[in-house]
């Protein structure tokens, strides 16, 4: 009964910073700021190693036993190498502290392969489900038990023997734990992502019904505001400055259009009947159109797509899409760059990337993105890449921004695939824009 207890006392220090972390952390919106939630997760996963190895669980044949490699796992997954690092500097740190040298060697040996061994899973782990990360974490630790018992045995003080039942005894445990941390985890990290994407889709919400009820109203008076103002513009007897001003009366009044029309974007149904798109068609039409807007601000586009990509979708929603992303792009590098609109095939989806050499973002401005009236340009509304989002998210994909300050930006669009022959032949054509 004792052990059962010590073991429901490490599992409570594993499981409550977990619970702390979205009553205390989360729930008061304090996670906006990823340096201050990074340093907050690092400080529970001391706490939660600290108290586990403090308070051990004393098997019945007198072995203690903790849960300490569980905050160095979970750090290592979630916070990254350098959090991992600190974690395991602690954990064997602590670990002299309390207990001495004693077995110190095979201590270090089986944390670091812990910590190194799940640093390299940590790069593909975020692509799982959460069925096949439950499965993988396991099947990790399996390999990693096994290594140990048919590895070194006699460097170490324990015996070959006792190293394997502790080895055991130490799978045993982990797995369930493993199992309920992870699955307690995803699901937080999954409701937070539907909750974002609830409050997009309120967002989205609210500006159609705004865009329905008030677009065509304005537009009207607009259009003929901008008639008459044209037909004064060429009047002969006006001066200079009465026709740049006039100009200028037009120009803002066309952006005030374009602004409407990306509402209507947002407020108009989407059809059901999704066509088949030839990306390499979509994207050389693309390029072609914003050769000449590139030209003037001194940007190269490159093109490298396969010629046979197919996606289902609406041709002319795409083109919208892609023309908004690489506008931004070039409107990114007022010094002159690159821009690189390319497709892959990977798997079941295709990848549709237009990347630009510009002034970048950082983090906190690419989680921004997509929501309506914000915008990293100094007229920009915000609107068009929350039409681009929206429009990409109805036919069952999503878009993902890649981005450094001082290294540019990267949009990548991920869309189910419709065909795609083997027989992939690409074009890589740089156009001097």
């Amino acid at each position: 009964m004792s052990v059962f207890k010590d073991f429901l006392h490490n599992l409570f220090y594993i499981l409550t910073p977990i619970f702390l972390y979205v009553t205390l952390w989360s729930g008061f919106g304090f996670q906006r700021n990823r340096k201050l939630t990074k340093l907050f997760f690092f400080a529970l996963c001391i706490s939660s190693m600290a108290l586990s190895m403090t308070f051990p669980v004393v098997l019945n044949n007198g072995v203690t036993f903790d849960l300490r490699h569980i905050p160095l796992v979970i750090g290592t997954i979630y916070g990254g190498a350098w959090m991992g690092a600190a974690l395991l500097v602690f954990q064997l740190s602590y670990r002299v502290v309390l207990v001495g040298t004693e077995a110190v060697f095979f201590a270090i040996y089986f944390s670091t392969l812990v910590y190194l061994v799940y640093l390299v899973f940590s790069k593909h782990y975020h692509a799982f489900s959460l069925k096949k990360k439950i499965w993988s974490f396991n099947l990790v630790l399996l390999a990693i038990v096994t290594t140990t018992i048919a590895f070194p045995s006699t460097i170490f003080a324990d015996s070959r023997s006792e190293i394997a039942f502790y080895m055991v005894q130490f799978f045993a445990i982990y797995v369930p734990v493993f199992f309920l941390v992870i699955y307690t985890l995803e699901k937080i990290l999954l409701n937070d992502r539907l909750k974002k994407d609830l409050r997009k889709s309120e967002q989205l919400r609210l500006v159609s019904e705004l865009a329905a009820s008030v677009a065509h109203e304005v537009r009207n008076p607009m259009t003929v505001a901008r008639g008459f103002i044209q037909l004064l513009h060429s009047n002969a007897n006006l001066t200079e400055n009465e026709k740049k001003y006039m100009q200028l009366t037009m120009s803002e009044i066309d952006r005030a259009q374009m602004i409407i029309s990306d509402y209507l974007s947002l407020a108009k149904p989407k059809d059901a009947k999704l066509q088949t798109i030839n990306v390499a068609f979509t994207l050389d039409k693309v390029r072609h159109t914003i050769q000449a807007y590139a030209l003037m601000n001194n940007v190269s586009v490159f093109l490298d797509v396969p010629s046979n990509l197919k996606i289902k979708g609406d041709e002319s929603e795409l083109t919208q899409v892609v023309l908004n992303l690489g506008k931004n792009g070039i409107e990114a590098m007022p010094r002159g760059g690159k821009l690189f609109l390319s497709a892959v095939h990977t798997g079941q989806h295709i990848r549709i990337k237009i990347a630009d050499t510009g002034s970048g973002m950082t983090k906190e401005e690419v989680q921004q993105l997509g929501n309506a009236y914000y915008s990293t340009k100094e007229k920009g509304t915000g609107l068009g890449l929350m039409v681009s989002f929206s429009i990409i998210r109805s036919w069952g994909g999503h878009i993902q921004v890649n981005s450094k300050l001082g290294e540019g930006t990267e949009f990548v669009i991920q869309l189910p695939v419709v065909s795609a022959s083997k027989d992939e032949t690409k074009t890589k054509e740089p156009v001097m824009s």
